[in-house]
């Protein structure tokens, strides 16, 4: 069995490095940031697309992460075609960042596809948890899960939450 599953988000929420977390060599689009705020945050951003494959209990997953700038909004719709699942990873530090989260929850919502929000940075001073981020989103808490996309163990457990989704066929309320 093979699943393409998508990852989205906004601008530096991990996605690029939960993505290199669990596969160890993924294939990267970054490209270093030469001025602008964003550059206060990161010194790289991707461009295109990040794409890493893994196999998992006998699953290939194929992981496509979109870019997170505003910019870059219609590769969410190139690569969200014919997904399986899908994971919305968010900075937990940032309020102002989880709140931009919405278009990204409204496309999933309308592709019908199960996804989840993986709460990244939960190792952090000052992170929300999954609750507070599900009720400034207004989702269900059941879908938002905490992340630290630097620990692979803990990655591995948001790829085998989404993949229970995929398998239960499960739909954001």
């Amino acid at each position: 069995m093979e699943l393409k599953i998508l990852i989205t988000g906004h601008f530096s929420a991990g996605k690029t490095s939960f993505i290199k977390t669990l596969t160890g060599n993924a294939v990267s689009t970054e490209v270093n940031l030469s001025e602008g705020t964003e550059k206060l945050e990161k010194s790289t951003t991707t461009v295109a697309m990040d794409y890493g494959k893994i196999e998992l209990s006998g699953i290939k997953l194929h992981l496509f992460g979109t870019p997170g700038q505003d910019r870059f909004d219609f590769m969410l719709d190139i690569l969200g075609r014919n997904i399986d699942g899908a994971i919305i990873i968010v900075d937990s530090t940032r309020r102002q960042a989880i709140e931009k989260t919405r278009p990204f929850v409204d496309f999933l919502r309308k592709s019908g596809k199960p996804f989840i929000i993986a709460c990244n940075k939960q190792d952090c001073e000052g992170a929300l948890s999954p609750a507070e981020i599900a009720k400034l989103l207004e989702i269900p808490e059941s879908i938002t899960i905490p992340l630290v996309a630097m620990d692979k163990k803990n990655s591995t457990a948001v790829i085998k939450a989404i993949i229970s989704g995929i398998h239960n066929n499960k739909e954001v309320a």
